[in-house]
């Protein structure tokens, strides 16, 4: 389990970020160390198979289907070459397993070795050795300097491109008109307001909204222009074929509550991965690559619904390829007409899916359920299944963004 890593998983995902780099984890287990047997977790297996390394799900079982691969191990002083065993045993399922050649010479039990592909080669490090990743007093990770890995990672950032300085050109002129009134009250007024300024018809399609760029809105209080409440990424239904509720109605009737003030039955909430007040919680299924959401209450553990990860995956890569979140000031007018002025743009792009299994895993990506009963019948309402993240942790999943005013002070 990544859990048990001896060093924090988050401030590593956040340094390869800073480097446009997404990897494979595994945290070895004393018995897996002394049998020199390392299982390979869906979380791994699916970077090996994004990456043109290994799939597992193809590989046959027994010692005559066993795969080797070259693998490059990054020391503080030199990269050796060596092999990676990859094989499915005959009992216990065929559960995928793997192994480095002298991987005992370069890590520990609960150490955190890193799998990178760089150049079509496939690369592996402890990042818990100290002369290759160091540590500041804020327990921020860094390169340790003069080494083989930090030589090899490498900053890659784009930005600008014609479509991008072609929008951010219409939302400086936005800009410029100051404060302008809502078109729409509620919550979702802010990013309807700004559509209609660009000329962006409201649909339900789920492509990018302006040439290949997706815009997303967010209102900021004071001074700092920050945006502390979690932003969504997506929207995506359970696999329902594979969940144990069926559809809507059997999460409200399964974890529902009555609102008080409506006497509706609904469920608005956040799932983390640790219990909330409604005892739901994500986590991982290593084995299946499924986002799992259960009902955790009195020491018994209920399946709600699931994702498959690969899919999430998809649609994360697919909605945030290039994305601004622009940030909007807010105030009320005399007619207490709410107000907005959009101030900044941060730019991210190529979010790092492979980072997606670990940060559902800590908490940094969660779920909301936006789910009610309708007042006739016994069909329900939801604005969808929204997979979230706070701002401050976009250093997790995309590398370095960019800041773009739109004010001209």
């Amino acid at each position: 389990m990544l859990s048990k890593s001896d060093i924090p998983l988050p401030n590593l995902i956040k340094l390869l970020t800073s480097f446009n780099t997404e990897a494979g984890y595994l945290v070895p287990t004393e018995t897996g160390m002394s049998k020199s047997i390392l299982d390979a977790h869906g979380a791994l297996r699916s970077y090996l198979a994004q990456n043109g390394v290994h799939d597992f799900d193809l590989q046959g079982k027994g010692t005559d289907a066993k795969v080797t691969e070259e693998i490059n191990v990054i020391t503080a002083s030199e990269i050796v070459i060596t092999t990676l065993s990859l094989y499915r045993p005959e009992t216990k399922h065929g559960d995928p397993r793997l192994w480095v050649y002298k991987l005992n010479q370069y890590a520990n039990p609960y150490n955190l070795l890193v799998f990178i592909k760089i150049n079509e080669k496939l690369f592996l490090f402890n990042a818990s050795d100290k002369q290759l990743i160091q540590s500041d007093e804020a327990g921020n990770l860094h390169l340790a300097p003069d080494t083989p890995l930090a030589e090899l990672l490498q900053a890659k950032s784009e930005f600008l491109d014609p479509h991008a300085q072609e929008l951010i050109s219409k939302l400086q002129v936005i800009s410029n008109m100051g404060f302008v009134e809502s078109l729409r009250n509620g919550d979702t007024g802010v990013g309807m307001t700004l559509e209609t300024l660009l000329g962006i018809h409201a649909n339900s399609n789920r492509a990018p909204d302006y040439k290949g760029i997706e815009i997303k809105t967010k209102r900021v209080r004071g001074t700092n222009n920050r945006a502390s409440n979690n932003v969504s990424l997506f929207s995506q239904i359970p696999n329902w074929n594979l969940s144990s509720c069926k559809n809507g109605m059997a999460i409200l009737n399964k974890c529902g509550y009555v609102d008080a003030t409506t006497n509706r039955l609904q469920l608005y909430c956040t799932v983390s991965n640790s219990p909330n007040p409604q005892f739901l919680h994500l986590l991982i299924n290593e084995n299946e690559n499924l986002v799992e959401c259960n009902k955790t209450q009195n020491g018994k553990s209920d399946p709600v619904v699931v994702w498959d990860l690969m899919n999430l995956s998809a649609q994360l890569e697919a909605k945030h390829k290039k994305t601004f979140w622009v940030k909007a000031k807010t105030k009320k007018n005399e007619k207490d007409i709410e107000c907005f002025h959009y101030i900044e743009v941060e730019q991210t792009e190529n979010p790092l899916t492979a980072n997606l299994p670990a940060l559902i895993e800590i908490g940094a990506i969660t779920m909301d359920f936006t789910l009610s009963k309708k007042a006739t019948g016994n069909s329900t309402r939801d604005h969808g299944y929204l997979f979230r993240i706070k701002p401050s942790n976009f250093d997790l999943l995309f590398p370095p963004s960019k800041i773009i005013s739109l004010t001209s002070n």
